[in-house]
């Protein structure tokens, strides 16, 4: 049997299939990006706000010191060149960010699943036609702006 005639006889599952990898590109795309920016701004927040809390140690003292304020501004500046945290932090933030992105994207995510996994073809076309009308209905929503509230223009 020749690749030709495989295909030929598998062409429909073959089309849902590639609509539900393309799909789930997509998203996976998404999630990635988001991710990356929500992983600097946990990072980030995350090395300010312990940074405030220690220059704020070296601003009051219980009782005054000069080697109790010279060790607090020596431990200051050791969290200032730390870079330890933001690694984990970032870590953490990626994971938010892919995780908040899965879980706003679940009806397309299960569709193109399903279009993917399904080993009938007619699981595989409802897959494949959920995720078209799905795709759809966000370029004509998000893209075209049709059913959005104007801010700018309260009449629409």
């Amino acid at each position: 049997m020749s690749i030709l005639s495989r295909i030929g006889a598998n062409a429909p599952k073959l089309i849902a299939k590639g609509i539900g990898l393309g799909t789930l590109g997509i998203i996976g795309y998404d999630a990635h990006v988001v991710g990356k920016l929500q992983s600097e701004v946990t990072s980030k927040s995350a090395d300010a706000n312990a940074s405030a809390n220690f220059f704020n140690n070296t601003m009051y003292l219980d009782t005054p010191s000069s080697s109790k304020s010279k060790l607090a501004r020596w431990i200051f500046n050791l969290e200032l060149e730390q870079n330890w945290r933001s690694f984990f932090n970032s870590s953490i933030g990626y994971s938010k960010g892919v995780a908040s992105m899965l879980v706003s994207n679940a009806i397309p995510f299960a569709l193109s699943t399903l279009a993917l996994v399904s080993k009938s073809t007619v699981g595989s076309w409802i897959g494949a036609a959920g995720s078209l009308l799905y795709g759809c209905y966000v370029v004509a929503k998000d893209g075209l702006g049709i059913g959005k509230h104007n801010d700018l223009n309260p009449k629409f």
